[in-house]
């Protein structure tokens, strides 16, 4: 008579709870991250012109430009200002604010700028007092 040997069954590891512990896992980390939240800048925007509305044109004389280079260096108009500095900026946006209260600045940047010095010469006109700002890039 032949008597058979019982296989023994191989190590099994259990995965029956595999899908809770993730689900866990997950429910953890996302109660413990912070996640941090993004400001914009502040700034009131003009409603959005309808249709058939008449453009107004704007002349060279009632537009002050600004122009940020790739190194940092400030044009106003066709004067060079060189780097970033912040009494010489209030003192010519006052002046000419001065001269004409209307006056429209328009700040254009390098695409190779440093956003800070965009937002650096952006709060020196709000403190000067110019209301009416267009920003724009290259």
């Amino acid at each position: 008579m032949v008597i058979s040997r019982k296989k023994k069954g191989g190590a099994d590891i259990p995965t029956a709870s595999t899908a809770d512990i993730a689900f866990l896992l997950i429910i953890f980390f996302m109660a413990t991250t912070k996640f941090d939240v993004k400001e914009g800048l502040s700034m009131v925007l003009p409603p959005a012109a309808k249709e058939g509305a008449t453009q107004v044109k704007l002349s060279q004389k009632d537009m002050t430009r600004i122009f940020i280079g790739n190194t940092g260096e400030i044009m106003l108009n066709e004067e060079n200002l060189g780097q970033f500095n912040e009494a010489l900026i209030d003192a010519r946006v006052k002046k000419i604010l001065a001269e004409n209260p209307k006056m429209i600045f328009t700040l254009k940047t390098d695409r190779e700028a440093k956003y800070n010095d965009m937002i650096k010469v952006l709060d020196r006109l709000k403190v000067s007092g110019a209301e009416k700002i267009s920003l724009s890039t290259n």
